[in-house]
């Protein structure tokens, strides 16, 4: 027969078409999330437990953590808030509350518009040239500057055609658009204007991975920032440089990287149940009952999707907050028998997690249960990605980029698929592929792995 047709859901799992017609809301960041599983499963092949993930295409750019192993997932999502970013700004969009992988999302992507406001301040998005017409150097009717344009003048992307020779660019353009839109309202030379645009997309970019690190109670300097999607691992060393990140990984494929982590998600279905109760005097065998029934409908679950139990799993979590507290947070709960010490240890383990999170915590005050949640999971066989390599396809030329700390100078171009496992690179330099471009800052150094990603550390 045919294969069992999946929909990749915003909690980082799959799930049938007969769910996601029943909760569409399920899918509405299905794109990034798919993302951030394969970062985690770059994280997992290299053996990386520290992530911070950054997806930068052409229209937004996407931040998440992954901490020890663990993507981190949230109760509720907003949509539409914030102007320029989603869950910026908390009651500015609408609010979802169904699980979804904790992402930051900004208006800072390949297309994003440069322009200046009436006060002559030069801003970068929220608006986007899309593909159609997209950047002015695409050739499609364009007129507005984009990063696209920006990363081409200071010759971080090919001035003469991307995707592998199959995109004619126009760097004329380009710099027409720049000059005319933004440095002559400015008083800019076109290089400047150029500059100007990517310093302020890289720090709206900053802002985003800050607020999934730093504050999540995350010290950025403790994970390696992998980078992906089109135009990520151009502006991905820059960002590192700002949060002082000590690597960056950019996997094989980065321009489609997401599609691995769709094919790779494993089948994910979320429960709850809302009990509110006092854990000091919660009577354990009602969170006993509540949890074997929940068990029992998952178990089912995964037995009619055809998973065999040596591929399922069930994981338990409940939203827990202290008294007259207006949200909760997710603690993870032991497997085995809930106990009165089970839950002692519930409530030990919010007083962490509420530390971490806000930086401080009141062993002191009554803790209370609001829901009880369980995930579960049919495992799906695990992926590897395989190196490809092609010494024929060697390229090495040099063209002028600017950095801020050489200005436009002098720098080696080198064409991914010829790289050979252990070749370092010495920043600055370019390293181009048909789907992404990485740019090597000065002070960094890129090494080519066994596997096909470039790990750039700082020299």
């Amino acid at each position: 027969g045919l294969p069992q047709l999946y929909v990749m859901g915003s909690n980082g799992g799959v799930f049938d078409i007969a769910e996601a017609l029943r909760m569409p809301a399920m899918a509405i960041e299905s794109g990034p999330a798919a993302g951030v599983i394969a970062a985690a499963l770059a994280g997992n092949e290299l053996g990386r437990a520290n992530l911070i993930s950054f997806d930068m295409g052409g229209t937004t750019a996407k931040a998440s953590l992954i901490a020890g192993g663990e993507i981190a997932v949230t109760a509720e999502y907003e949509v539409g808030g914030g102007g320029a970013a989603k869950r910026w700004l908390q009651g500015t969009g609408h609010p979802v509350r169904v699980p979804v992988i904790d992402l930051v999302e900004v208006s800072a992507g390949g297309g994003s518009i440069g322009w200046v406001d009436p006060g002559g301040a030069l801003k970068v998005g929220p608006h986007s040239a899309g593909a159609d017409p997209g950047p002015a150097a695409y050739g499609k009717g364009g007129r507005e500057p984009t990063v696209s344009d920006a990363d081409i003048v200071l010759g971080y992307l090919d001035r003469e055609a991307l995707l592998g020779g199959a995109l004619a660019v126009d760097a004329a353009a380009a710099e027409t658009a720049i000059r005319d839109r933004i440095g002559a309202p400015l008083g800019l030379a076109v290089t400047d204007a150029a500059a100007a645009m990517v310093e302020i997309v890289n720090s709206n970019m900053a802002e985003a991975l800050r607020i999934v690190s730093i504050e999540r109670g995350h010290d950025p300097r403790e994970f390696a920032l992998i980078a992906f999607g089109g135009a990520g691992p151009v502006h991905a060393a820059a960002l590192a440089d700002e949060l002082q990140i000590p690597e960056v990984i950019v996997p094989p494929a980065p321009g489609a990287f997401s599609a691995l982590g769709l094919v790779a998600s494993d089948l994910k279905r979320h429960y709850s149940r809302t009990l509110y109760a006092d854990l000091a005097t919660l009577d354990p065998a009602r969170v006993a009952e509540l949890l074997a029934r929940m068990e029992e409908t998952a178990t089912d679950m995964l037995a009619a999707a055809g998973i065999p139990p040596d591929r399922r799993a069930l994981v338990r979590a409940a939203d827990v907050r202290y008294r007259r507290q207006a949200y909760e947070l997710t603690v993870p709960m032991v497997h085995g028998p809930i106990t009165r010490a089970a839950l002692d240890n519930l409530a030990a383990a919010f007083h962490d997690k509420h530390l971490q999170t806000y930086g401080h915590a009141n062993p002191r005050e009554t803790v209370q249960l609001v829901n009880l949640r369980l995930t579960a999971l049919g495992h799906m066989p695990s992926l590897s990605l395989a190196r490809r390599t092609d010494p024929s396809a060697a390229r090495r030329r040099q063209r002028e980029v600017w950095f801020r700390e050489t200005g436009l100078a002098p720098c080696p171009v080198h064409w991914r698929d010829g790289l050979a496992a252990g070749e370092d690179l010495v920043g600055p330099a370019i390293v181009e592929a048909a789907d992404s471009t990485v740019v090597v800052s000065p002070g960094w150094i890129a090494a080519v792995d066994s596997r096909g990603y470039i790990r750039l550390s700082r020299r």
